[in-house]
This record gives structure tokens, sequence and C-alpha cells, in this order.
């Protein structure tokens, strides 16, 4: 099924585990080695890992099954379980991730314990003496990219619903490819009919804000998910109404979608040629217009001109056909996200200057969901819908922007509700917080040490020897342990410190950490690192290639020409503001 991985020279050990009431018998066993045995598509022996409602799984294929008594394996000591046959995949809802680099060192309870105490001291609780440091903010990116980075991840990482088979996605899982499956796709309860807030236009559904104005009459208008009676949002990928911020995201690019297609005037939403158009133009926002903010110009030319050299390599051999997110990137890298997330958006929403928020905090966003329960009679008020002139600074506004990229994690910000999250029994309530809250930080620590995730150095060398066969004038340095110390947290500075010099959490970074050091070191917190850039883009580059559309073809891109009946400012690109232009503009 995946064809991707053998492509890396990742090889590693697995413990294979028989579970029984009367013993435990543990065997290893080498899958594939570096540019060993084979795992295509046609006979796959290792679908990596799997995420499962129950949590993380690494299934193997049937021939592997059959050599080893048919079991299934799981990492001692790690969040991995048992789960399921290799022939059991196709009825459970599943996500499925490709695994990229050599696993990194099995995880005691010394360094577990290590890092979750390192988890603790990176969130720091100002409290109100002294007063809360002022965010550091980047220098031209808006808040609304936060949030687009999370609807592209969702993207890369929907759950394939047990017996869905709808064409275009006959396969065991959705793959990772960028084609707005989460736009496009209906889940298997949508409803035949719909509640009265709740609109089709153009086959896509949306659903109703309550007028909440005191002191001007105002329509009702699809800003909202489409929502039951109850507030349950009708999607695909449901974490997709996990905060306010990503669901309005949803909600423009579904209008977005809508007006593409009543302007191009087709055979509607089935028309494969309709869509293919409507996707190309939100690729382009994609490899144009986000990408380019995150990462550096060097990098950015490379991957996009001369294609990729890590993640699904740039071969004419070997086509991607169909691909699936990195668990090193999905698990860690991606995660940037969380640190441009801000603690109060301010201005909100001023549309109505007699009936404005005047800010929303981060707790806002994670209050206006179905789960948050904050939700008016299972809508969303019309008031607490995107300012889309503040988050993205359209029509002269100046635009709120995201935090730059960093450690400095604070208390309100990676204190998450416990609802969030897959249980774990590796899980601690957030120190000095009401209950039900978890540590993000925390938590993405632990799980990058469970899943065996290299540390950033040992990725970085990985990747580097990959430019260099290449013929790259790209260049990823190793970060000098003085440059990964916390800045501003003593506390975690020396548990970053703790043990043998080679051992310590300096010498050996956690991934994610060591992304987010390096953006700050490399680019100020305005753009990601060497490493995490590259990581990034080619991963993007891959899942846009997998979707078929031409814009990435052999990971080069391809000239792109926006369709000017849409509206777009240039004659090359469709940016992030045309998007939401278009998508606002359109009656409904």
């Amino acid at each position: 099924m995946n064809d991707l991985a053998c492509l890396h020279g990742a090889g590693y050990r697995l413990v294979i585990g028989q579970l029984s009431p009367e013993t435990t018998m543990t065997r290893q066993a080498d899958l594939f080695g570096p540019d060993g045995v084979i795992n295509t598509a046609e006979e796959p022996i290792v679908l990596d890992v799997v995420e499962t409602e129950r949590g993380m799984v690494a299934v193997i294929g049937d021939r592997a099954a059959a050599q080893l008594d048919g079991l299934l394996v799981a990492s001692r000591n790690s969040q991995l379980d048992v789960e399921f046959s290799a022939e059991a995949v196709n009825s459970v809802p599943v996500r499925v991730y490709s695994r990229i680099a050599s696993l990194g060192i099995q995880a005691d309870d010394a360094m577990l314990d290590r890092l979750g105490r390192l988890g603790d001291a990176l969130l720091v609780d100002y409290g109100f003496a002294p007063p809360p440091p002022l965010p550091r903010l980047m220098g031209e990116t808006p808040a609304a990219y936060t949030y687009l980075g999370q609807f592209l991840a969702h993207e890369m990482t929907v759950w394939k619903q047990a017996g869905v088979e709808t064409a275009p996605y006959p396969s065991v899982a959705l793959d990772s490819s960028i084609d707005l499956k989460t736009i496009f796709l209906r889940p298997l309860d949508f409803p035949p009919k719909l509640p009265g807030h709740v609109q089709e236009v153009q086959g896509l559904a949306l659903g109703e804000t309550i007028p909440d104005s005191k002191t001007v009459p105002a329509a009702s208008e699809l800003d909202d998910l489409p929502r039951m009676a109850d507030g349950r949002a009708l999607l695909f990928e449901r974490r997709n109404d996990q905060n306010l911020a990503l669901s309005q995201t949803h909600v423009a690019v579904t209008r977005f979608a809508q007006a593409a297609l009543a302007i191009l005037q087709g055979d509607g939403l089935q028309d494969k040629r309709l869509r293919r158009t409507i996707i190309r133009h939100f690729q382009s926002v994609v490899l144009q217009d986000f990408l380019p903010r995150l990462i550096d110009q060097q990098t950015y030319d490379d991957v996009m001109n001369e294609g990729r050299v890590y993640i699904a390599p740039s071969n004419k051999l070997h086509p991607v056909h169909q691909f699936f997110v990195p668990i090193e990137v999905s698990a860690a890298i991606f995660r940037f996200g969380h640190a441009m997330v801000r603690e109060v958006y301010a201005p909100w929403n001023t549309v109505d200057p007699n009936h404005t928020v005047p800010s929303a905090l981060a707790t806002d966003l994670l209050d206006f969901t179905f789960d948050g329960e904050n939700l008016t009679n299972g809508q969303l008020l019309q008031l607490w819908t995107t300012d889309w002139r503040h988050m993205l600074g359209l029509e002269g506004s100046d635009p709120i922007k995201a935090a730059r990229i960093g450690t400095e994690l604070s208390q309100d910000l990676f204190c998450l509700p416990d609802r969030l999250f897959q249980q774990s029994i590796y899980d601690r309530p957030c120190a000095q917080q009401v209950q039900r809250h978890l540590n993000l930080a925390r938590r993405t620590l632990m799980t990058g040490a469970l899943l065996k995730l290299p540390t950033g150095q040992a990725l970085a060398e990985q990747v580097q020897q990959k430019l260099t066969l290449a013929g790259s004038p790209c260049h990823i340095p190793i970060l000098a342990p003085d440059l990964l110390d916390i800045p501003d947290n003593p506390a975690a500075s020396e548990i970053m410190r703790e043990g043998a010099i080679g051992a310590r959490f300096v010498d050996q970074t956690p991934l994610w950490l060591y992304i987010l050091r390096e953006a700050a070191v490399c680019g100020d917190g305005n753009h990601l690192g060497p490493l995490g850039g590259r990581m990034v883009a080619e991963t993007l580059s891959a899942a846009i290639e997998a979707s078929g559309t031409g814009m990435i073809v052999n990971g080069v891109r391809q000239r792109f020409v926006p369709d000017p009946a849409f509206g777009g400012r240039f004659k090359d690109k469709f940016d992030y503001c045309d998007l939401v232009r278009l998508a606002f503009s359109a009656p409904h």
C-alpha cells in the first residue's frame, strides 16, 4: 500500500508481542532494512504507523504477518498497541502514516520522567506579578495562517471512516493528498433531510448563524459549519470543529468552493474538471502564499525548482501515486503551529460598530464549538464569526499577527481540555490548573519518545546526507548545545542539561523541541529553520503532487495561471486574501 518508505533507507527493528492471559512472548524482527526488502503497494510488508480511535498501532502486511504467525507488531513501553489484523484495516476508522527516518532510541522510565518534567517546566504560569510579557509576534504573517496550517494538518491526516469506499477514494485508507477531501466528502451520518438552518449551495452545506445585533436587524448568514440541532457538526473531519478560528477557516474554504462552482457553471460538484480547478487554486494558496511565509527563500526555491530529496524523493522511477504523511512530520515537525497560537486576538469582530467583540481569548475559541458547549441552541452567534479584516488584514486593516515560533509557551495556551486528547497512561493533569486539562507540550514530547521519533540532530544529519548526494546547495547545520537552552526559562534549561554529555537533551533534542528552537535561532521565530522548513516544504509538495492536479510534477512546481473570473490580484498565483474575498463576496 505504501511504496514510499523503502526509498528512504529507513531500517528499524520492531518488537513483536504475543498477547495472551497466561504469558507474554516477545520476538524481534527486522521488517525491512536500508533499501532492503521492497515494500510495494501490491505486496505490502509494513503499513507503518496506523492511528485508530484507541490509539496507535503498527500494522504489517499479509506476507510479513504470515511469517510472524499472523501477529501484529507493537513497540514495548510505547503507545503502540496490538489492535487488529491487516485484513481488518478496512473495517475500522484509521489514519495511516509512513515513517521516513531511522528509529530513535527506546525511551526508558528515566527518560520518560525527564521528558514529563521538561514538558511541565516549559509552561510558564505568569500569573499577575510580574505582568505577563508582551507576546513576540511575527513581523509579517497574520494570525489567519495559524489556522490555515491546522486545516492543512487535518487534510493530510483525515480519518478514513469504516465502510467508506466513495470514488475517487477507493483505497484502504484515505491518503494524505491535499485535495480538499475535508470539504468535498460527507460523513456517513449525513442526514437525508437537513435541519432548517443548514443549506446546501452548489452541493456544499453550511449553517446559518444567529443574528445578534441589538441595534440593526440582521439577516442570518451561512457563516457557520453545518450543524445538527444539538450543534454537532456534519463534517467528514470533525476535528475542524476543535476551535472557532479553525471552523471559520473551514467555512471560508467551503464558501470559496461554492463561489467558484457558481462561477464555473459546469455540471456541479461531481464534475471532476471543476473540482480540479478549485483544488488547484487552493493549492496555489498553500504553495505560493502559506509556504513562502514559513520557510527561508533558499529552501523554498530548492524544493520548488529542484524537487524533494528526503520525503517521497522526486524520481521518475518512483512516481507518487499514494502518499501518507510521515509520522515524524505529523507527530512533531508540523506541530510548530501550536507555538503560533496567541492568547488573545484583538479586535475579534467589529463589523457592527454598535455591537463588537473587542477581543477573543484562546479559551473562547475552544468554547464556541460543539464540545465547548457555548453555542446558542446549536448555532453560532453571528457576532462571533471571524472578522477577516483583522485576522488576515483585508481592506487596508492592520492584521492581527501570529505569535513567533519558539519555546515561549504559556499555561493558558498549552493546558487544554482533555477532550482534545486520546487517553494515555502517561498523562498528568496540568499543574495549577482546573481538573480535566492536560499539558500539550508534555503530551507532544512523550508521544515523540514513545513513537521512537529521531532526535532533531539525528534527522538533520540524515537529511543533510541526502542533500549532499543530490548536489543541493542547501545546508542544514546542527545546532550547538548552547543554542538549545530554553531562553528565560532556567528550570527547563536545567532539565535540558541533565545527564552525561552526549546524552543530554541539548545533545539529543526531542524533534518537536528542536524544530521550535531551530526556528527561533535561524529565523528569529518568523519562519522555520533549515530542517523544519525542508521537512514542511517536502511534505506539502508530496501531498499536493499525490492529488494528481499537476501543480507539482516529479517534485517540481509547475506554472499556474489563476482563473481571471475568480478576481485574484495576481497573474501567476492565488493567495489567501484572494480566496477569502471571493468566498465572502458571492451572495448566499
